[in-house]
């Protein structure tokens, strides 16, 4: 009896100690769920905030890009010799409309409107699609552009200064780094409405090479382009960033969801910002994670493994993920070459020991490409970059790095192993391998290359100087009959835009 009474006494202490190693197991277990709940939400918020910072990155520098380009290519004109003796008696011939800005700026680039004016807003030349316009239509442009055309004028004048008898503006800084020529630092731009299409706009100056301004030309002319935006530049943009439902809108009228970045200068509402939708890393993150989340809450046992186990294997897919995305900022998505920030990096790198591992620099650009894609579409285009692409790589396999740098141009380091004889024996093989005809879907396509190459440190130390030199021997190849290499000429340091050269002699 005594024992039953000792039992019984033990029964209500027992079911107290088992309910206490329940609760404290369920607590332990709803401390891990809420441990694990806490961080997973918390990584979905640091992912998507990492994700979104980055995309906004990407595309505020592609706009800038994408300005900038509009800015050297206006350069091309606004800032050339023969430019600026057109217009010294207010006039511009019917050639120099038809050749330089007819068929150059609108049929290469699609810059919708070309007006000359002067500072106060009067129309010199309108052009408008590649026609000359009445100066009434330009003048109806130039409203749009009031304070660019203000900003433009104040930055000629912050930087043109007295010389003897004349004017002369501030030369730009040399950046050792920039692969591109340097232009005066006078220009106004920004991305607006102009005739109902968001365009980017750019004004400057028009200033001979020299920089030297006669004293009866201290008031300037200025150049003002508009580049609209177009639905192929949106789908280019897209696939470079790897973004989707990229788009122009107002803030007020965005759609659920969608993320943006500011166009120009204007925070008004009504305003004008580039969305897209989001790719929201948080959400694979969530929806791999939250399985195992419920499983470690089941099985208690296994936590601390499975937290390893499966955190390692999230840790893992994001370090996938980042490497992938270092790869594609450095690859060119549809040939799986170098793009222009691999090139430029593989450029430096070359360039940081040149004097004691001299290297060789190939500028190549397709012949009659552009005609392939208007006689046989873009998909055949893209057909023939990639097979293209595949036969260059093949050639310079381990022998140095090959480059796309857009559209139809090609650039080829070629390490120090690499003799100048070798060298040139293999710039022929690719223009050979070039004109060898690429089937697509039954019809044979044709096209060349023309080479430009140059020897560093021979033609130049910097990128600065080693580009240009074989730029400018690539636009020779062009001029001396296209399908050729052209090796550049020792001592010269060239400055070259497109389709125009300036050359200056190294002393």
């Amino acid at each position: 009896m005594g024992l039953s009474d000792g039992a019984a006494k033990n029964r209500p202490k027992a079911g107290r100690t088992a309910l206490v190693i329940h609760a404290a197991c369920a607590g332990l277990a709803l401390l891990i769920v809420t441990s694990l709940a806490i961080v997973l939400d918390r990584s979905v918020t640091e992912a998507d905030r990492f994700g979104l910072t980055a995309e906004r990155k990407l595309v505020d520098g592609e706009l800038q890009h994408q300005i900038d380009a509009v800015v050297q290519y206006q350069a091309e004109l606004s800032f050339w010799d023969k430019t600026f003796a057109q217009l010294e008696d207010g006039t511009v011939d019917d050639a120099f409309v038809a050749e330089e800005m007819t068929e150059w700026l609108w049929a290469d680039f699609g810059f919708r409107w070309m007006i000359f004016t002067d500072r106060a807003g009067n129309p010199i030349l309108s052009v408008e699609n590649g026609a000359k316009v009445g100066n009434g239509e330009g003048a109806r442009t130039l409203k749009w552009t009031t304070d660019l055309l203000e900003r433009a004028d104040g930055l000629y004048n912050d930087n043109v200064h007295a010389d003897g008898n004349g004017w002369r503006l501030s030369r730009p800084e040399r950046d050792t780094d920039a692969l591109r020529a340097s232009i005066p630092e006078i220009h106004a731009s920004d991305i607006r409405v102009v005739d109902g299409a968001l365009s980017i706009v750019v004004v400057q100056a028009v200033v001979p090479n020299s920089l030297r301004i006669p004293a009866s030309r201290h008031d300037p002319i200025f150049m003002v382009t508009v580049k609209p935006f177009t639905a192929r530049m949106m789908n280019d943009m897209e696939a470079r960033l790897g973004i989707s439902h990229l788009e122009f809108s107002s803030v007020r009228d965005l759609a659920y969801g969608a993320i943006h970045v500011a166009l120009g200068n204007c925070t008004e509402p009504s305003c004008m910002v580039a969305a897209w939708t989001p790719r929201r890393p948080g959400s694979f993150v969530r929806s791999e994670t939250l399985p195992s989340v419920i499983v470690i809450g089941l099985f208690a046992t296994l936590v601390m493994t499975f937290i390893a186990l499966r955190f390692g294997s999230v840790v893992s897919a994001l370090e996938t993920s980042e490497a992938e995305n270092r790869h594609q900022a450095r690859h060119d998505r549809l040939t799986g070459l170098l793009n222009r920030a691999g090139f430029e990096q593989a450029l430096a790198a070359a360039v940081l020991g040149v004097r004691e591992r001299p290297f060789t620099l190939l500028c190549i650009d397709l012949d009659k490409f552009k005609a392939v894609n208007d006689n046989f579409g873009h998909p055949a285009g893209d057909a023939l970059l990639k097979v293209l692409a595949e036969r260059f790589a093949t050639k310079v396999a381990g022998r140095g790095s090959i480059a796309r740098l857009g559209g139809d141009e090609f650039a080829v380091i070629l390490d120090h192993s690499v003799s100048r004889q070798e060298a040139t024996a293999l710039a022929q093989s690719l223009v050979i391998e070039a004109q060898i005809p690429v089937a697509f879907e039954g019809q044979l396509l044709f096209v060349g290359s023309s080479i430009g190459v140059a020897f560093a440190p021979d033609h130049g130390l910097t990128p600065r100087e080693i580009v240009p030199a074989a730029d400018r021997a690539l636009y020779l190849a062009k001029n001396g009959g296209r399908n050729r290499v052209h090796v550049a000429e020792d001592g010269d340091a060239v400055c070259v835009l497109r389709d125009k050269t300036v050359t200056e002699v190294a002393a």
